[in-house]
């Protein structure tokens, strides 16, 4: 038993006699010389990236980081799609890092590029190259267009700004013309008689030069997240075609989604069908959630917000994995848009942009939750492989190896983890955010920094390294790490003097973007074509616009924004009573409804702690996802392991805890883990699981004008039907230790057990249905249902009102007579 609890953590945070493995300069201290510091290092090591780029590889699309080459497109081979999607020959890293240069302040940099791409901007995208529209869309038009805003909608700059200032006073709008020479080049592949784009175009000659094959095969990504920066090229331009045929894709496909409001991953554009029925949150399907957040912020879309909290609903019922009161970390695994099934044991690299989203949209101990998964993996590789396998069946005797729980081996330095944790920070002001960004920048400057920039791994179970730096690298890696270390907002896009009137967000390619209702061409009336009252020539730049627009608009004037509103779902109800006579003491609400009713707050600073301190010392189940996933958690053999107490986690170096858990409350820091549960669990489907979002499950609360009522209380679950459930079934037995942390006693199992039950050694406990995790104590209460002969003996009720399923008592599923 000791073994046990040691394996799990039970002393994981008994580090006096440890070492730190990683050496750094301030030692975990993050005191504003600290955090110059990470700034400072951060900022060379982009200009190191930049500079290798400049020198060795534009005007390509990229440098490669070991051989020091110009890299493009494979003129050589139209269908080498993993290398030419996004590359164009069109100096991908210029245009995916102009606000970059902003950001990190290299106006000299910034005044080159900008007088280089003015004088090619004629011809610039007429290449003979086939593209992926979803990547030149994220990384070139979303580039173009936050270098636009940037430099003309950013006003009143401090002194300190004085050379951007003339930068911006000397900018003329090319930019925005640049966006919209792309733009018209890409929108033809939304212009199907199916309403769904194919994939790839060639940007100088359309559509006919792209062979059918690689035609094809689209995702829900690439489909759907173009609505973002093609609606705000539409409102920046006025030339209305860009949003209409985005939006008509999108809301198409959205009103396509299973019955469970699921989306599957990839489709035939040509074929107009889904060609499988799987889903995540991960590849393929990621931005599409992303979008709908982040274009109901941009454009003030309630509809893109109530599609966000639909899906996530959904997600919370059919593909989420813990997450619960009593979890320590969250997966969301793929599933069958269809049944709900889960499909497959692993999760993806961009996944880890997940929790960021969460955060965004208020759901922030859902992120930190799942957030905390890939701070394990990144603990034991270094790195998050494109594909981690979570499972591996312990029933299956043989030894699990590293290599075992990679699906796919390469890791490109993604920005997603960092970028993940980026949002966290700023959400809770956590200490322990800081430590893993300087744990990824020390990695980055000591492992993967290259002669010519940075490498990635080929492959994270041998070490190979990959002769490719993607411009994200520099774009949203570095970008994403720099302003996390930005904590006292002195970087350009934290100034509130600078941006603190915009509401900008960042793209999926870190882009930040916004929309100036001054500026959108969408919203002025008819005949006026001002873009900024105080800048003659946007005036005359937006006139030019103005009389470019074709007569094809005039088609489009009518546009609705949100043609497909009669499939929207409203996901909140308003407070109903429940039957029976207890209607002026009880009203019930969405349990999912409720959780976007408002952004959640921190939920480690509920009350006044102390002076460093870090909230995941708090955190009594910080080292579950360690047991949980012990069998998927080990290093690679060429990382040196010297055990797991050695500091070689982001969590347990020395030097940190012994700084933040310096609270005056050290009580409440858990230096012993809880003993992991031994029960079993599962998930069973009562009844047809596609009538799921028909069947009503809410949560009661008081009516505050009624009295108390002794048999519903607060947090109980009304669920009048038990059908189309999702169920996750705990099995409470004798001597063996629930996930609440409870030993289970044979006291407890006699006490649900009434007279007129058969005694059996174990009860069930229902610990969530339909995506609702119950409280502790809490009753899912559900009407008289009536049982067949062929229930017969399967299922009843006691004279406790406790259901009964195969002789075994359900702790907290019990009937309401009225």
């Amino acid at each position: 038993m000791l073994y046990q609890l040691l394996s799990y953590g039970v002393l994981c945070l008994l580090l006096s006699n440890l070492t730190s493995a990683v050496q750094v300069n301030y030692n975990s201290s993050f005191t504003p010389d600290h955090l110059a510091y990470l700034r400072n290092e951060t900022k060379s090591l982009f200009n190191h990236a930049w500079q290798s780029y400049m020198q060795h590889g534009f005007p390509a699309d990229e440098v490669t980081p070991i051989s020091c080459q110009p890299y493009g497109p494979d003129f050589n081979d139209i269908n080498n799609a993993v290398r030419n999607d996004a590359l164009g020959n069109v100096s991908s890293t210029i245009l995916d890092n102009l606000d970059t240069l902003i950001i990190m302040e290299q106006w000299e940099e910034l005044e080159y590029v900008l007088s280089y791409l003015k004088s090619q901007q004629a011809t610039f995208f007429e290449q003979d190259t086939v593209v992926q529209v979803f990547e030149l869309t994220i990384r070139s038009l979303g580039g173009l267009l936050s270098a636009h805003l940037l430099l003309t909608d950013v006003t009143n700059l401090p002194a300190r700004y004085s050379k951007f200032n003339q930068i911006c006073q000397e900018y003329d709008g090319f930019l925005l013309s640049m966006a919209y020479d792309l733009g018209l080049r890409l929108i033809p592949s939304y212009k199907t008689t199916t309403n769904i784009p194919v994939p790839r175009i060639n940007l100088a000659r359309g559509l006919r030069r792209v062979p059918p094959a690689l035609q094809r095969d689209a995702c829900t990504s690439g489909a759907t997240t173009p609505v973002l920066e093609f609606t705000l090229l539409s409102r920046l331009t006025g030339d209305l075609q860009f949003e209409y045929y985005t939006q008509l894709t999108f809301w198409k496909l959205w009103s396509s989604k299973s019955n469970l409001h699921l989306l599957p991953m990839s489709i035939d554009p040509l074929a107009n069908h889904w060609k499988d029925a799987i889903t995540g949150v991960g590849a393929s399907i990621d931005s599409f959630y992303e979008y709908t957040v982040k274009a109901a912020v941009l454009f003030n879309d309630d509809y893109m917000w109530s599609v966000f909290k639909t899906s996530y609903q959904a997600l919370l019922t059919h593909s989420a994995q813990g997450g619960g009161p009593n979890d320590g970390s969250m997966i969301f695994s793929n599933v069958n848009t269809e049944d709900g099934s889960v499909f497959g044991d692993w999760i993806d690299s961009l996944g880890a942009f997940w929790p960021g989203l969460q955060v965004l949209a208020g759901q922030l101990t859902d992120a930190i939750k799942t957030h905390a998964v890939y701070l394990k993996i990144w603990n034991y590789f270094d790195s998050i492989p494109e594909r981690w396998v979570y499972y591996h069946n312990e029933e299956v005797q043989k030894e699990v190896k590293s290599e075992d729980s990679v699906a796919l081996e390469w890791y490109p330095l993604r920005p997603e983890f960092i970028e993940s944790t980026y949002y966290l920070y700023r959400a809770t002001r956590d200490p322990m955010y800081l430590q893993i960004g300087e744990r990824v920048m020390i990695l980055l400057r000591d492992r993967y920094k290259t002669l010519c920039g940075f490498s990635g791994l080929q492959d994270v179970r041998t070490g190979e390294r990959q002769d490719r730096m993607e411009t994200f690298v520099m774009g949203e890696t570095l970008k994403y790490l720099y302003l996390l270390f930005d904590t006292k907002d002195e970087v350009f896009l934290h100034d509130t003097k600078v941006m603190g009137n915009k509401n900008w967000i960042f793209s999926t390619e870190a882009h930040p973007l916004w929309l100036n209702r001054k500026i959108d061409l969408f919203n002025i009336s008819k005949g006026s074509v001002a873009y900024r009252d105080e800048n003659v020539s946007s005036k005359a730049f937006s006139a030019k616009f103005a009389s470019q627009i074709t007569k094809s608009n005039n088609e489009l004037a009518h546009f609705p924004k949100s043609p497909f509103l009669k499939n929207m779902t409203v996901a909140r109800r308003a407070d109903i009573p429940i039957p029976g006579n207890i209607n002026d003491n009880i009203l019930k609400r969405d349990p999912h409804g409720s959780r976007f009713d408002m952004c959640e707050l921190n939920p480690w600073t509920k009350s006044p702690r102390g002076f460093l301190e870090s909230g995941y010392y708090t955190w009594d189940r910080f080292f579950n996802g360690d047991y949980l996933f012990r069998r998927s958690l080990m290093k690679p053999k060429y990382i040196v392991d010297k055990g797991s107490f050695d500091g070689s986690n982001v969590e347990l170096t020395l030097a940190f805890y012994d700084k933040f858990t310096m609270g005056e409350k050290k009580g409440e820091y858990h230096l012993q883990c809880p003993v992991p549960a031994n029960t079993i669990c599962y998930e069973v489907m009562w009844g047809d699981i596609k009538q799921c979002n028909q069947i009503e499950i809410s949560e009661m609360h008081y009516n505050p004008k009624g009295e108390n009522f002794p048999y519903m209380v607060p947090g109980d679950l009304w669920m009048p039907e038990i059908k189309g459930l999702k169920i996750l079934i705990e099995e409470l037995e004798e001597g063996k230790v629930d996930s609440r942390n409870t030993v289970i006693t044979k006291e407890f199992i006699a006490s649900l057990q009434s007279n007129d039950t058969v005694e059996s050694d174990t009860i069930l406990r229902i610990n969530r249905v339909n995506g609702v995790y119950l409280k502790s104590n809490s009753v899912i209460w559900t009407l008289p249902f009536p049982i067949t002969k062929q229930d017969e003996g399967l299922i009843g009720v006691n004279s406790d009102l406790r259901v009964v399923i195969q002789g075994r008592v359900v702790e907290n599923l019990m009937v309401w007579y009225g």
